[in-house]
């Protein structure tokens, strides 16, 4: 009976557990977390790539600001007010603007300027992981002193003659890597190991900084004691966007070279603003993060910029580099004519929103038809100088019919509206590879069919009289 009773103790004790942990128990316990480990294993241990955590880092950085108010650091972060140059400012005959030294909190610094807001810079990078610019951040956090900022005060549509003026903004010259390497620098203080946890930065980055870090103390003091840093920059004033753009590449002449379509849209960025405001989906090159793509369904920014000056003139042979030359040496306002403007945001809508969108769907399963029209050079120039032709030959009246036919095409039975078949066959015909003859064989098609001389686009026909008479 005694071993009976022993028997149905432990049959209990097997059915219902211990009351304490034992070896059974356990081990139930770890292949439990063992599952669950693994059926989460997708989304908890999967390292986020470069671009992905740079990315995130930006986001993060760029509301920086926010999240420090919200978080109590109220004390530390005054409004900005007018900026008080020290010393005698220097004038500049190059460009007729004046230049001052000043200094202040980078709590007051870091809200002047914004990552999000630069838009005259080019895009920050993994700053993180790069040696140089980790360790200028740990030479900031220990206390280093920072060489002088370079900042211009500016309007939406160009320079400003004070610095007390109400629609004043605040651009980097040169310097946004360091204000990026400051930001990071907070967030360190701050927030440290928590940082690693939500994978803005890998662990082999804290450990570089750890030590920095923790010698500051208690974070919240730390992170307010960082905010009081005096941070010194020299701000330049009483300048257009030409002469922002001889600074920033009289002091970034040691760094990599400013691609043209970049300074393009540097010069014609109010320009820029303005379509986008009017709905037009347009990327900005400057913007771009490293690895980061341009969406297909956007229009590229400087292919806007020379689409507009290609609608204006009815030219489709406009280039970055003239554009950008044609403004330093004449510095052309942003709106040579508001009727211009007016007339190529009605059209450049027209594209995006109904053109666009009828290739789109006739041509979805070939992604290099698909985007014909956002992929610039030579179609969309093409395109847009003979809409320009057709509007300055008669009137944006005109024009809008002219479209209206153009879409009356993509109701028509058949898969290939645009004739595109026949546009392929004739880039060969014309040797594409000059884009030149490229832009002409879309310029002149268009122009054709909208003025009525042949009832579909006959690219085989503008080919054969481009190459003197070839048959098709």
């Amino acid at each position: 009976m005694a071993d009976q009773n022993e028997r149905d103790s432990a049959n209990g004790l097997v059915a219902r557990g211990s009351d304490s942990p034992d070896a059974t128990a356990s081990a139930r316990s770890a292949r439990n977390e063992l599952k669950t480990l693994r059926s989460r294993r997708g989304t908890r241990l999967t390292k986020p790539t470069k671009l992905e955590r740079t990315r995130k880092t930006h986001d993060v950085v760029v509301t920086l600001v926010q999240e420090l108010k919200s978080a109590g650091f109220t004390a530390a972060l005054s409004p900005p007010g007018p900026i008080i140059v020290i010393g005698s400012e220097v004038g500049d005959p190059k460009t007729r603007g004046k230049i001052g030294h000043a200094r202040e909190p980078l709590g007051i610094y870091i809200q002047r300027l914004s990552v999000q807001d630069n838009f005259f810079q080019r895009p920050p990078f993994d700053h993180i992981t790069d040696p140089i610019y980790r360790r200028l951040i740990r030479d900031f956090i220990e206390g280093a002193a920072m060489p002088e900022s370079k900042v211009a005060a500016l309007s939406w549509s160009g320079g400003v003659r004070s610095l007390d003026a109400d629609d004043i903004r605040f651009s980097i010259i040169d310097g946004l890597q360091r204000l990026y390497c400051f930001l990071i620098a907070i967030l360190l203080v701050w927030r440290r190991e928590q940082l690693v946890q939500e994978g803005l930065i890998p662990d082999e980055a804290w450990n570089f900084f750890a030590d920095s870090v923790k010698k500051l103390g208690e974070p919240r003091i730390a992170t307010e004691n960082l905010l009081q840093r005096i941070i010194r920059f020299e701000i330049f004033y009483a300048i257009s966007l030409a002469g922002l753009l001889h600074y920033m590449v009289t002091f970034n002449s040691s760094q990599r070279r400013m691609s043209l379509r970049v300074q393009l849209e540097i010069m014609k960025k109010p320009l820029i603003e303005h379509l986008k405001c009017e709905g037009i989906p347009i990327w900005e090159d400057i913007g771009r993060m490293p690895g980061e793509r341009r969406p297909k369904d956007k229009f590229l920014a400087s292919d806007i910029v020379l689409a507009t000056q290609a609608f204006i003139t009815h030219n489709a042979h406009v280039t970055t580099a003239f554009e950008t030359g044609r403004f330093l040496d004449e510095n052309q306002p942003y709106l040579d004519n508001i009727g211009d403007i007016s007339d190529i945001m009605h059209t450049l809508r027209r594209i995006s929103a109904e053109i666009h969108a009828k290739i789109a769907a006739a041509y979805g399963v070939n992604p290099a038809r698909r985007f014909l029209m956002m992929n610039g050079d030579p179609f969309l120039l093409g395109f847009v100088a003979a809409c320009g032709y057709v509007r300055n030959r008669g009137s944006m009246e005109i024009l809008d019919k002219a479209l209206d036919k153009l879409l009356r095409e993509f109701d028509r039975p058949g898969d290939d509206p645009l004739c595109l078949q026949s546009y392929e066959r004739a880039l060969a015909l014309v040797n594409a590879s000059r884009g030149k003859d490229a832009r002409r064989l879309v310029d002149d098609t268009f122009r054709r069919f909208f003025l009525g001389v042949t009832t579909e686009l006959d690219w085989l026909d503008t080919a054969s009289q481009m190459t003197g008479g070839f048959s098709h």
